[in-house]
């Protein structure tokens, strides 16, 4: 039995400097143009903003404040923290995966392009462990719901039915849940200390897929219909698949947010003594 799997991610941006030009004070004009200069060339760190907490190595509920900071910063992922340089994480965009298992006889053949998934920001972290010194966090994470829709091309056989065509995928992961761990490397830079996360590390739990395909049989009204209520009926195959593929997208999705929230904040000022 092979089992060949493709990926391309395509939701990430370079990363660039984010400079600040609040020093500039416009109604000092014989040096307006010194400050403006000053500002644009220097790379500035501010404070830490409202939506993140700060959570003090000494406090006994350190991992109830992590877990807040994250769910104050979840409501803020969808639409992206361009100050941050944090883009939207929705629609998560994979650009190809290909499915293919079995032999002749009981074969899976699915190229599936242009997956577009909803629900990311969705996330709900609970049960987290934090070690602060280690600067590794062990946690669950669940979704209320993953939807997708993408274009498909498809010729596998099922219990002896062959089903093929193109055409339109929409569908959603429901009873979603994982196991995580993130761990991160403590960098030093002018003299100050950052986190670098390592790639997280999932392990996805899906309770059901919905999958529907459109233009089965070339349309056909009564084999169209049935196929997909097989194919649903048989969605493990399609998970088993799928899972390896959608685990990497995520953990590499929220490595690259955790990495650029925290690259403008010193280890201290996230985790202070006291």
């Amino acid at each position: 039995m092979s089992n060949r799997l493709s990926l391309l991610i395509s939701n990430r941006r370079p990363r660039t400097l984010t400079f600040s030009i609040l020093r500039f004070n416009a109604r000092v004009i014989p040096y307006a143009s010194c400050h403006l200069l000053a500002a644009v060339i220097t790379p500035t760190f501010a404070a830490l903003p409202s939506y993140i907490k700060p959570c003090k190595k000494s406090d006994p509920n350190i991992d109830q404040c992590i877990t807040n900071t994250i769910e104050g910063l979840r409501g803020k992922l969808k639409e992206g923290i361009p100050e941050l340089d944090v883009p939207a994480i929705e629609p998560l965009t994979l650009e190809q995966i290909r499915l293919l298992r079995g032999p002749q006889g009981a074969r899976l053949d699915i190229n599936l392009t242009d997956i577009q998934v909803s629900g990311p920001s969705s996330f709900k972290v609970r049960e987290l462990k934090a070690n602060t010194e280690n600067v590794t966090f062990a946690f669950k994470v669940s979704f209320d719901k993953l939807s997708f829709h993408g274009k498909y091309q498809m010729d596998a056989r099922i219990l002896l039915l062959r089903l093929t065509g193109n055409g339109d995928l929409t569908g959603n992961f429901s009873g979603y849940d994982s196991d995580v761990i993130l761990r991160a490397q403590k960098i030093i830079k002018d003299n100050d200390t950052y986190l670098k996360f390592d790639k997280m590390e999932i392990g996805i739990k899906v309770g059901k897929a919905n999958i529907y395909l459109s233009n089965l049989f070339g349309g056909d009204p009564i084999l169209g219909p049935a196929s997909n209520q097989l194919l649903n009926a048989n969605s493990n195959l399609f998970l088993d698949e799928v899972r390896p593929v959608l685990e990497d997208a995520l953990a590499n999705l929220f490595t690259d947010v955790a990495n650029k929230v925290t690259r403008s904040f010193t280890y201290r000022e996230l985790f202070p003594d006291d």
